[in-house]
């Protein structure tokens, strides 16, 4: 079954790191004048030697915020809706309606588990419709993150700009990539080809939105920079998939395409996220998916309670 609370239930500002990993509920951050609202569309549950090949079983230990009841490493799946001087911004488009079991190739046991579907009903209670998006910003095109792309054959937001890094684009459309691993459908890759724009570094393809590429993970994965005013954010995209890779910067995710790049773009994102006042936004985080990162002896630590949530 599902963990975490209801669909549509709202969480409480603090995370108490006693209490076992869940799904992040729906919840809200205002950027200066910028509206950010996290919609979520499900979950992934995967054991964490899975997800972090070689990683010790002490540091899970260590750190049992990150696991659910039974062990699994917990990521949230969602959207990032962002309004902005009259825009309607989403930020990457969830799983989508299906669920799958994660398996080990090598063995045949059961890994984990991804569940998707919510996204269109977390954005109706914002009184938002799909042909209301007029842009989507996709950090990379892993299959968590397209799966609204396509629905009934069309796209889904049929409006919207559709953009993404050109590095990106060339990688997944490759011949003979699409459909394998984490990699968009050939329905997915078609319906985008037909309509994507490319951004780059530097690029503000919305009012207080900021282009900031984060390759490693994928070859064109992007991040994005929210500011108004004095106020400032990072959405990181899956250049962060969990906490613990701040924390313990030696980790690789299972799916980073350039492990040691993916490496490098963390340890710039850490100095970016260390600025003061800077917020973090990360979709895949449990539980509460915005918090600041902060100084500390040692390693930074991870503060998850600088959050205005949905009522």
């Amino acid at each position: 079954g599902r963990p975490g609370d209801e669909p549509g239930t709202r969480r409480t500002a603090v995370r108490d790191l006693a209490m076992p990993a869940r799904p992040a509920g729906p919840c809200r951050l205002a950027v200066g004048d910028l509206e950010v609202t996290f919609l979520p569309d499900g979950f992934i549950t995967s054991t964490p030697q899975s997800s972090y090949p070689g990683s010790a079983e002490a540091l899970w230990q260590a750190n049992p915020h990150l696991l659910d009841d039974d062990g699994m490493l917990v990521m949230s799946l969602g959207s990032l809706l962002v309004r902005t001087a009259g825009r309607t911004v989403l930020m990457d488009l969830g799983w989508g309606p299906s669920e799958i079991d994660l398996v080990d190739p090598a063995t045949g046991t059961a890994t984990g588990r991804i569940s998707g579907g919510a996204l269109l009903e977390e954005l109706e209670r914002e009184a938002v419709r799909p042909e209301d998006v007029d842009t989507v910003l996709f950090s990379h095109l892993h299959r968590d993150h397209t799966g609204w792309l396509v629905r009934d054959g069309a796209l889904c937001f049929p409006n919207a700009r559709h953009l993404l890094a050109e590095a990106e684009w060339r990688h997944w459309s490759a011949e003979g990539r699409a459909g394998i691993g984490p990699a968009p459908t050939e329905e997915q890759l078609a319906a985008l080809a037909g309509r994507l724009e490319v951004v780059a570094e530097g690029d503000r393809p919305a009012p207080g939105i900021d282009v900031m590429a984060t390759p490693g993970h994928t070859p064109g994965h992007l991040s994005f920079v929210l500011s108004s005013g004095a106020a400032r954010a990072v959405v990181l995209g899956d250049a962060v998939h969990c906490p613990i890779e701040i924390l313990e910067p030696e980790l690789a995710f299972i799916v980073d395409v350039d492990p040691d790049l993916a490496r490098r773009t963390r340890a710039h994102l850490e100095a970016e996220l260390l600025r003061p006042g800077t917020i973090a936004a990360g979709a895949h985080f449990p539980d509460l998916v915005f918090g600041r990162l902060l100084p500390a002896a040692g390693r930074p630590s991870w503060h998850f309670s600088d959050t205005t949530h949905a009522p």
